[in-house]
C-alpha cells in the first residue's frame, strides 16, 4: 500500500508537469523535456558503464546538439537539409573522439553511443516538431498521445493485476499478460474516441481508432524493448530517480517507440 501511495504521487507529479510542458508554449516544452532526456542519457550512460563500455563527455554534447535542432527548425534558423547535414556532422565527431579516447573497445562505445542517440535522443527531439507541423493544434495532439499512453499503461497494469494469467513475453518481461494487454487496448481505443470531441479536433472515429493502435502496439513492443536492455544490462530499474516508478527510461520506455510512428501518422492524415 506504501509503494502504491507513493507511485501514485510521483505519477500524478510527472503527469501535470507533462502536460503543463505540453500546454503552456514550444519553449516551455523544448527545455522540460530536455531536463528529461539528459535525465535518460545519465541513466543509459552509467549502466552501460557496468559492461565496462565508457562513453565520452562529447556524447552528451552531441545529444545535446541533436535535440536542438528542431527548435532551430521552429525558429527558421535553417532549413530542413541543412539541419539533417549538420545532425550527421555531430554524429561523425563521436567516431573522431573514440579515435583519439585509446579505449579498449572503440567500436563497442561507437555502437552504443549510436544506439543512445536513435533510441533515446531522436524520440525526444521529434517532439519539438509537432509545433512545426500542426501550430495550435499540436498541444491537443500531444496531449492525446500521452492521454492514451498513460491510459493503456494503467489499464494495462490493473486489468493484468487482475485477470492476467498467460504471459505475454515471459522471457523479456514476465509481469506482462494476454489478458491485461488486450483488455487495456480494447477499454483505451474506447477511451481514445472521445478524446477528439473533448479537444475539438477534426478527426474520425477511423483515424482515432488507428491513431490510438499505433500508440498501444508501439508503447507496449517500447516497454519490451526497454526490459530487454535492462536485462542485457542486469538490472531491474535504469535509475531511482522517481520514486516508485524507477527511472526516467523506465518512464519514457513506451514514449521512445511511439513518438516517431504517430508523428508520420500524423503528417500523413493532418
Amino acid at each position: 500500500m506504501r509503494n502504491l501511495i507513493i507511485r501514485t504521487i510521483t505519477g500524478v507529479l510527472f503527469v501535470t508537469l507533462v502536460a503543463c510542458s505540453v500546454w503552456f508554449s514550444p519553449t516551455v516544452l523544448l527545455y522540460i523535456f530536455l531536463l528529461f532526456a539528459c535525465c535518460a542519457f545519465y541513466e543509459y550512460t552509467t549502466l552501460l558503464k557496468e559492461k565496462n563500455i565508457n562513453l565520452s563527455v562529447m556524447f552528451y554534447v552531441v545529444a545535446v546538439g541533436l535535440y536542438m535542432l528542431p527548435y532551430l527548425q521552429h525558429y527558421q534558423f535553417g532549413k530542413m537539409n541543412f539541419l539533417l547535414a549538420t545532425a550527421l556532422s555531430l554524429i561523425s565527431v563521436l567516431f573522431i573522439v573514440e579515435l583519439f579516447r585509446k579505449q579498449e573497445n572503440p567500436f563497442e562505445v561507437i555502437a552504443f553511443s549510436v544506439l543512445g542517440l536513435i533510441w533515446i535522443v531522436v524520440p525526444f527531439a521529434l517532439i519539438n516538431i509537432f509545433p512545426i507541423y500542426f501550430g495550435e493544434q499540436s498541444k491537443y495532439l500531444l496531449l492525446m498521445m500521452f492521454i492514451i499512453i498513460w491510459a493503456n499503461d494503467t489499464l494495462a497494469y490493473c486489468a493484468g493485476s487482475i485477470f492476467g494469467k498467460h504471459k505475454l513475453f515471459e522471457r523479456v518481461s514476465p509481469k506482462k499478460t494476454w489478458e491485461g494487454t488486450l483488455i487495456s487496448a480494447v477499454l483505451t481505443m474506447l477511451i481514445a474516441c472521445f478524446l477528439p470531441k473533448i479537444f475539438a479536433l477534426n478527426l474520425t472515429i477511423v483515424q482515432m481508432l488507428v491513431f490510438s493502435a499505433i500508440i498501444i502496439v508501439a508503447g507496449t513492443l517500447g516497454d519490451l524493448i526497454e526490459s530487454l536492455f535492462k536485462r542485457t544490462m542486469g538490472v531491474k530499474d535504469s535509475g531511482n530517480i522517481l520514486p516508485g516508478h524507477g527511472g526516467m527510461l523506465d518512464r519514457f520506455d513506451s514514449y521512445l517507440l511511439v513518438i516517431p510512428f504517430v508523428l508520420f501518422y500524423l503528417i500523413l492524415i493532418l
